[in-house]
């Protein structure tokens, strides 16, 4: 660069807009800094005409140079990092950014990897590109690394510019990059969170998948005249299939413009194929290049990681899928962060691969992976999960009935830590996607015994959050593989299958279906285990359809055959429970006072066996009773006492349903306030547990 005018050199393949000649740049804050002298001009790419919401972004990163301009600093640039997988628009965003800053900062672009050899940034003709940028005249700059160091620190002093270095591998490679000024902005994009940066770093965005209405608008945008008949709501299935990646979508709006006249519908199934089957040339690309980087362990997890049918993973749940310890399996998820084919959850200590990635996972397993190396990984992960959820249901309930062979510790993968019945009811709860789906993996690789014992610590879920469709769906295999067992052990492991499948049937309305579950179970009891508990169960299932069926007085029977064998057997917690699900049967019948005795005597066993959860149903139970007694003052005590119990374990469901009742209860009492207080916290716990959206309608 000579004089005034301005060039552009370099790598960059990139189009590049230069301004004109710039004078001077003002802006708030401390001016003691020598401005950049006139005569740069910008470099930078044409902004992307489709760019779309990352408002939220742009504003934290002004903000932040405003306040810094405000403040007094230290004597290095204001460093503003843009990580993310790839494919989620990182270069978008740092170019957005850069436009805006260029009214205030001469800017200029640098794709890193356009100044690469063999994958090693070549420093030398980068900080010559720069220099000439600066104003250094031609034949001016030193051909010695360390002299061209020293005359761009000596330029960059003080000087306020702004600096765009996209596609950085490591913190390392662009320190002699970053000016030797306060008033300077450098603009990173990487894959990779760059730590050893952390010192100069004024703030770190970690960019997401767009949001499907934002993926719609890129769509709009880039479709915007060439479909004019076609409805916005026609692009809702292609913006959903790009999952909010800026590169899939570009990939479905150039379908858009390619074939202006073809059915969305062929398009949509032109784009399935190629986002979740063959892979689109432009995005494959960009992820193949990132899975070459990846050592063997790493790109291993990558393969096994799409047949974890979780929304995210753990550390220890990566470690049983890797099976070589949590060390290696720490290192291989960290790498796959870094490479952006691996994202950080919402949940913490969590990681979650976007489906997109998911889908590119499956065709380098396909590609680059074994049949046996799957199969292996699924199995391990499979087995741990069961021995997880096994050891979750019973840090629950101890003395919980149960069929299924304890699975013994695992040497490639570590325990979840069930500290308390708390903990485990959240682990169950977080890993629900993850047990429910492996049922049917189990299923899928003949593991018949996994299957179905797998459904037996998922009840205590099942009763917590009644998620039907999901729970029958499991059970209904649990029932089938525990036929296919055959084994002593599985016909014990059937009776239950068909009890738990029976009461998640009737709960989504299939009467017919779980009458001949129930009816079976108990037919089955009577040869399989006469006078055992798992006689006692059965009955007692069969007593509690023929309650949610109103038949309540046929229903009583079974509750006291069953309440029978319990007392037999010396099972005090089997009366307790028999003794609630009477009285509730009893209430139901509109028998009260039988109700009331069997529901107090129910309360006090609860109190002697100090069984958290039985105190909360009784005193629940018993609150109904009183208040269809009338005693409204007593519904109102028994309710709040069943309140305490329900929060001092943690169930969320169980608040809720007793601050609605509640608030109905204390507003036909004419205590209003209290009934709105109720409401209130009903809603809180709903948006605490994903129940309610917390913005008003």
């Amino acid at each position: 660069m000579t004089g005034g005018g301005n060039s552009v050199s370099g790598g960059s393949q990139r189009n590049v807009i230069q301004a004109g000649t710039i004078g001077e740049v003002h802006f708030h804050g401390d001016h003691s800094a020598t401005p950049v002298q006139s005569g740069i001009g910008h470099q930078l790419p044409v902004e992307n005409p489709v760019f779309e919401n990352r408002d939220v972004q742009t504003d934290r990163v002004l903000r932040e140079l405003r306040e810094r301009a405000e403040a007094s600093r230290p004597e290095h640039p204001s460093v503003i990092t843009v990580s993310g997988i790839s494919g989620i628009g990182k270069t978008d965003l740092v170019i957005h950014l850069a436009h805006k800053l260029k009214d205030r900062f001469p800017a200029i672009y640098l794709d890193l990897d356009a100044w690469r050899t063999a994958g090693s940034l070549d420093h030398e003709p980068l900080l010559k590109h720069l220099l000439r940028w600066l104003g250094v005249r031609e034949g001016g700059p030193s051909s010695e690394y360390r002299h061209l160091v020293g005359q761009y620190r000596e330029k960059t002093q003080g000087a306020r510019l702004a600096l765009v270095l996209d596609h950085v591998r490591s913190a390392d490679e662009i320190r002699s990059l970053l000016p030797v000024s306060a008033d300077a902005v450098v603009l990173v994009a990487s894959q990779e969170r760059l730590s050893g940066l952390a010192p100069q770093v004024a703030l770190e965005l970690a960019l997401e998948p767009l949001s499907q209405e934002h993926g719609e608008a890129v769509l709009r945008k880039l479709s915007d005249g060439r479909r004019p008949d076609e409805s916005a709501q026609t692009l809702v299935p292609l913006a959903r299939l790009c999952a909010g990646f800026p590169v899939a979508l570009h990939a479905a709006g150039e379908l858009l413009v390619k074939y202006p006249t073809r059915r969305m519908e062929r398009l949509v199934a032109d784009l399935t194929k190629g986002l979740h089957e063959k892979g689109l040339p432009v995005v494959e690309a960009v992820w193949n290049a990132s899975y070459g980087t990846l050592a063997a362990p790493a790109a291993r997890l990558y393969r096994l990681l799409p047949y974890h049918p979780g929304y995210d993973i753990t550390l220890e749940a990566a470690a049983a899928l890797l099976g070589t310890g949590l060390d290696e399996a720490e290192d291989a998820r960290d790498e796959l962060v870094n490479a952006g084919l691996l994202a950080m959850s919402p949940r913490p200590d969590r990681r979650r691969m976007h489906s997109l990635l998911r889908a590119h996972a499956l065709r380098c397993a396909t590609r680059h992976g074994d049949p046996a190396e799957t199969e292996e990984g699924t199995r391990r992960l499979l087995v741990w999960y069961r021995r997880q959820a096994e050891r979750a249901d019973r840090a629950i309930q101890e003395t919980r009935m149960r069929e299924a062979d304890t699975v013994a510790g695992l040497p490639y993968a570590l325990d979840v830590p069930f500290t308390n019945a708390v903990r485990a009811r959240a682990w169950l709860d977080a890993e629900r996607m993850a047990l429910y789906g492996l049922v049917s993996v189990a299923r899928d690789l003949g593991e018949d015994t996994h299957a179905w014992s797998l459904c037996e610590p998922l009840w205590k879920h099942y009763e917590d959050h009644d998620n039907h469709e999901a729970a029958v769906r499991a059970f209904e295999i649990g029932r089938d593989c525990a036929q296919r067992d055959g084994s002593p052990r599985a016909a014990k492991g059937l009776i239950r299958m068909r009890c738990q499948l029976a009461q998640a049937l009737w709960n989504i309305g299939r009467a017919d279906e779980a009458d001949a579950e129930t009816r079976q179970a108990v037919l089955s009891a009577e040869s399989v285990v006469p006078g055992e508990k798992l006689q006692a169960s059965a009955l007692e299932f069969r007593g509690k359809y023929l309650a949610w069926r109103g038949q309540s007085d046929e229903a009583v029977p079974y509750f006291q055959q069953s309440r029978d064998i319990h007392l037999t057997i010396e099972n005090p917690y089997g009366v307790l429970l028999q003794t609630f699900l009477l009285g509730r049967t009893l209430r139901a019948a509109g028998r009260l006072p039988e109700a009331e005795a069997e529901l107090k005597a129910a309360r006090g066993l609860a109190d002697k066996q100090n069984h958290a959860r039985m105190k909360g149903r009784t005193a629940a139970e018993l609150a109904r009773t009183h208040y269809e007694l009338g005693r409204t003052e007593r519904a109102v005590a028994a309710y709040e006492d069943a309140l305490t119990h329900e929060q001092a374990r943690g169930s969320a469901y169980d608040q809720i349903a007793l601050h609605d009742e509640l608030a109905g209860v204390t507003e036909e009492s004419g205590d209003l306030e209290a009934a709105e207080r109720h409401r209130v916290r009903a809603r809180e716990l709903r948006i605490e547990v994903g129940m309610e959206s917390d913005h008003e309608d």
